[in-house]
């Protein structure tokens, strides 16, 4: 899996246009990650608020962008520095949110969104989420888990049809269709090659299956105490740390176990 993700990278060679200062970045899934215990986030902002300038922050969710700034505004989170939404399938950057265009370019390569979805329209267990949860790079389902059937049977019908798509599976509860190239995982891995850092300099944290990918990507991973049954079959990673504390909590240990954020790359 991980060789793919180089793979499918490799064709990408950008111009590279760094983050001013920032030589660190820690990026977090937002639901039961971040957020989900108050006391536990204003302990992590804390911390936050603490480290040198040279690390960065960022989300990565399968929210959509208007979604995250509404829970990230009610819950107190200042804007991130990059917001990763829709699985990966949309980067933003900054106060002015400014879109990234060449990641919408390099996911865009044979994804037939509409054919995608005529494809599924008669696979048991799966009931299409509402407009406001569709996205152009990202289709979306909630998901009967007693009568869908096994996600590689939908892969497959799916490659009859001639049609490229990756399937995430999180929760027994969602299903998110995206293009090939699109994930949380890859988008960090392009932040990494446009920004000219090593995946080691990122720190990625999360809680579910959506987040899988992301946390195999060579970068250093922390999941959070309460995270879903799906993930622990990470257990023994060298690169991913599975925490005692819950939520943001979670976090904060994470940093600490990897001193991340106190010394500079």
């Amino acid at each position: 899996e991980r060789k793919q993700i180089r793979r499918d990278m490799a064709i990408y060679r950008p111009q590279r246009h760094p983050l001013p200062l920032v030589s660190q970045m820690l990026v977090s899934d937002i639901d039961n990650t971040l957020l989900g215990d108050r006391a536990a986030l204003r302990r992590f902002l804390a911390t936050l608020r603490a480290t040198p300038s040279n690390l960065g922050f960022g989300i990565a969710t399968g929210r959509t962008l208007e979604s995250t700034l509404k829970i990230l505004k009610e819950w107190g989170v200042p804007l991130p520095d990059v917001l990763i939404t829709a699985v990966g399938s949309e980067i933003n950057y900054g106060l002015e949110l400014r879109p990234d265009i060449r990641w919408q370019n390099l996911i865009k390569y044979s994804w037939r969104r509409d054919a995608v979805e005529e494809a599924l329209r008669e696979v048991p267990g799966l009931i299409l989420q509402s407009p406001e949860n569709q996205r152009e790079f990202k289709l979306s389902y909630n998901v009967d888990p007693e009568a869908l059937p096994p996600i590689s049977k939908i892969r497959a019908l799916l490659r009859e049809q001639k049609l490229s798509a990756n399937l995430i599976y999180s929760r027994q509860a969602y299903l998110d269709i995206l293009p090939l190239r699109a994930s949380k995982g890859r988008a960090i891995r392009y932040l990494a090659y446009k920004w000219g850092l090593p995946l080691r300099a990122f720190l990625v944290a999360g809680d579910s299956g959506n987040d899988h990918e992301m946390l195999i990507g060579d970068t250093l991973g922390v999941v959070v105490a309460n995270h879903s049954p799906e993930l622990a079959s990470l257990r023994g990673d060298e690169q991913i740390y599975f925490a005692n504390a819950r939520y943001a909590d979670g976090i904060t240990e994470g940093m600490a176990h990897y001193a991340f954020g106190i010394s500079t790359l």
